[in-house]
């Protein structure tokens, strides 16, 4: 073998080594890059007790006030009324503990592909945050997209071109009817003894149990001879007060009622709890107003005496029986 040839072999013996050495340093384990998940807003952290209010801007949507009013959130636009409390909670927390997990773009020309632009058409609109902490700074943020692989959503602070993908989902209320509590009644079904609906032309519709124990109510108004539909037939007009909530509510000064009610109605419990009140017909929709409540806790009857709830036509024809339609055809 020539020189030239002993040249060329030590030159691919030599590649043929670097490239063993190459690929066996690629199969060793390489050591993983440290992720610091820091906190998007760390004035939160530990502090939302001081959070006083917060305004909420959906593209789209009425603006939203929610303040903290005697330690309970409400909505000063609703006339200060209760808001309901898991939406706010997890909102809170949320913001609390969301964790910057990636860095996106910055480019604000980019911005409406991710949902965090603040002018242009909806989809590219952020939902805009504010945080008021009474004497502190506010703090200012917009929710975008949420992530497209596992979860998290993007976000950027007001005012900061940077985007994150951030390790928590902030969901928000698609209404404001959904911030409202919207409970008027949640008495539990055992313990309702009696339930009665009378109409203006005197009728009256009665039905009740003796014990606690008996599964159904009975019809006192029941003819001779007659039976009801099905056993369990007169029992929605008491179910409809295990989970009664509203569909709307005004304060009632601002409502004008015109006529008589359709129909009045009391709620007997069998620990001596009373419910009275009154449904009247506006707008072609049934209102309800609470009259009296007795022997009832807030979390049992958190409807208010002095405001209207307008309820859904299901909800009114559940309570509004006649005699008829609880007894089996002849």
């Amino acid at each position: 073998m020539g020189r030239n040839g002993l040249i060329f072999l030590a030159l691919l013996a030599a590649g043929l080594g670097t490239a063993y050495y190459i690929q066996q340093d690629s199969a060793r384990p390489q050591p993983k890059a440290v992720v610091s998940r820091e906190l998007l807003l760390p004035e939160l952290q530990g502090k939302l007790e001081g959070v006083t209010a917060l305004d909420v801007q959906v593209p789209g949507q009425p603006d939203l006030r929610l303040a903290r009013k005697d330690g309970v959130w409400v909505l000063p636009a609703k006339a200060d009324y209760p808001a309901a409390g898991q939406p706010v909670a997890t909102l809170l927390r949320a913001l609390a503990e969301a964790r910057k997990v990636e860095a996106k773009t910055a480019n604000p020309e980019l911005h409406g592909r991710v949902g965090l632009a603040e002018k242009g058409e909806s989809s590219e609109q952020g939902a805009r945050i504010k945080v008021e902490r009474g004497g502190e700074a506010s703090l200012e943020l917009l929710l975008g997209k949420p992530a497209q692989q596992g979860k998290g959503q993007l976000v950027r602070l007001y005012g900061d071109n940077q985007v994150w993908l951030v390790d928590q989902v902030m969901p928000l209320p698609t209404s404001e009817l959904n911030w409202l509590d919207r409970r008027v009644a949640a008495i539990p079904f055992a313990s309702v003894r009696q339930v009665e609906v009378t109409y203006p032309n005197g009728g009256r519709l009665t039905v009740y149990r003796d014990t606690a124990e008996e599964p159904n109510l009975k019809l006192k108004q029941l003819p001779k001879g007659r039976r009801l539909a099905y056993e369990a037939a007169a029992n929605g007009m008491a179910t409809l007060f295990a989970g009664l909530e509203f569909a709307d509510n005004a304060p009632l000064a601002q409502v004008q009622f015109k006529g008589k009610p359709l129909l009045q109605f009391s709620l007997l419990t069998f620990e001596g709890g009373e419910l009275r009140g009154e449904v009247y017909g506006q707008g072609e929709q049934p209102w309800l107003v609470l009259k009296d409540k007795k022997k009832f806790g807030e979390e049992q009857v958190p409807g208010k005496l002095d405001w209207a709830y307008r309820l859904e036509p299901f909800q009114y024809q559940a309570l509004a029986k006649k005699l008829e339609d609880v007894l089996a055809t002849k």
